[in-house]
């Protein structure tokens, strides 16, 4: 499955400037407060500066904004969370920890393809 996300808000001055971002998420994968978010994958790598220096971010974990509602294929302009993985380990963790991303952004997205299977 892939989304593409095409307007953030609340997020970090510079990602404004690099929309639309292409998202191929991996897996879906639990947190502590919701079981829905996905791991993804950055087509583009996101430039973002954060504490004065620039990094580049290559996966997200997004998960729908409103508790309940759920990525499926068709979706469109559905809001979404946006967290930037912080921490490379995250990628072969089975559930989300919060301490290996940062939260950066609300945005609407499209949502494509087949569901990818759950983490």
């Amino acid at each position: 499955m892939r989304v593409t996300i095409r307007s953030v808000d609340h997020a970090p001055e510079e990602l404004y400037g690099q929309v639309p971002i292409v998202v191929d998420l991996l897996r879906q994968m639990p947190g502590d407060d919701r079981s829905d978010y996905w791991l993804g994958e950055l087509r583009v790598p996101l430039r973002w500066v954060v504490e004065g220096a620039e990094r580049q971010v290559t996966h997200v974990v997004v998960g729908a904004r409103w508790v309940g509602d759920e990525l499926q294929p068709g979706a469109r302009g559905m809001p979404v969370g946006i967290a930037f993985v912080t921490d490379s380990s995250q990628l072969a963790d089975e559930c989300l920890t919060a301490e290996k991303c940062r939260y950066v952004a609300i945005g609407e997205c499209d949502v494509e393809g087949l569901r990818a299977r759950q983490g």
